[in-house]
């Protein structure tokens, strides 16, 4: 088995927990690779990695079977879109505070990788929106897919825009406020639920449209079937509007373009070992149980 190994390396005790799965590695003879940025790190124990386990940034992928991310939620958000492509499965050690998306905490890691070793865990599918900027003269411009949510929010605090929602090219409603947030499940115990919204179980298929502070008397949330596609524009708004992807990439949304949310075609898929791991990190995390 490869196992690549991906730090979060602005948390400074990543480096510790690197190098006890290089020593878990090299005890079970796992070929292991890290992302050669890594060798740019000041702390010497990145530093002290051979050559010959560094890989460029655009081949590591297809280098690995398995995908080890250490960091919080937020790390794997920023890859994965690259590790879906590349159909690599991941496996998260949570250096952050909630690590929704991770099981496995630092002091079970070598019984986990040992576990990994000996195929007693199973892959879970994380669903992913592809969205699209739609220009009047036919212009199609891709946004990176989305884990956890595309939000759609102004870009002057404070000033009230409308958008206009519709679903599967039928109008829905005009909203006044502060925005939209259209999530997948993932999603539903981030931005989505702080702002109402519902939370789902991971293996719901479907799409979720939350309202951000709606000026309405209705502002409910809604729960779409996973083949709805979601358009949204700008109505008669004077505000700047923008689009996020994950609260990673920011896009202006003019009067001129239509935003197209669809379910992608890839998946993230993540090692776990318990099937209720959900329930578990959802009273624990969510409640303060810990």
């Amino acid at each position: 088995m490869r196992i690549g190994i991906f730090p979060n390396l602005v948390k400074r005790e990543s480096a510790a927990i690197v190098q006890q799965m290089i020593k878990i590695c090299e005890k079970h003879g796992i070929e292991y690779y890290l992302p050669a940025y890594v060798s740019e790190s000041r702390q010497p124990a990145y530093q002290r990695i051979g050559a010959e386990h560094l890989r460029p940034r655009m081949t590591i992928y297809s280098t690995i079977d398995v995908a080890m991310i250490l960091g919080g939620d937020g790390t794997i958000l920023k890859m994965a879109k690259q590790f879906a492509e590349a159909d690599v499965p991941v496996c998260g050690i949570n250096l952050g505070s909630l690590g929704f998306l991770y099981e496995v905490e630092t002091k079970t890691l070598e019984k986990r990788m040992e576990d990994i070793l000996a195929g007693r865990y199973f892959l879970e599918e994380r669903m992913m929106l592809h969205s699209e900027l739609c220009y009047e003269d036919g212009l199609v411009q891709s946004l990176p897919d989305a884990l956890n949510d595309i939000v759609i929010g102004h870009g002057n605090v404070g000033k009230l825009i409308r958008i206009d929602l519709s679903i599967n090219g039928h109008f829905i409603q005009q909203y006044p406020g502060d925005g939209l947030i259209v999530a997948t499940a993932t999603g539903s115990t981030g931005y989505t639920f702080s702002s109402g919204g519902p939370i789902v179980a991971p293996s719901v298929p479907c799409i979720m449209v939350t309202p951000i502070c709606p000026h309405l008397l209705l502002k409910v949330p809604l729960v779409l079937r996973d083949d709805d596609q979601v358009s949204v524009t700008v109505a008669n708004s004077r505000n700047s509007v923008r689009v996020s992807v994950d609260g990673m990439m920011d896009q202006e949304l003019m009067r001129n373009m239509t935003l197209q949310v669809r379910k992608s075609d890839h998946v993230l898929k993540i090692i776990r070992f318990n099937k209720n791991y959900f329930y578990s990190n959802l009273f624990t995390k969510m409640m303060g149980n810990d």
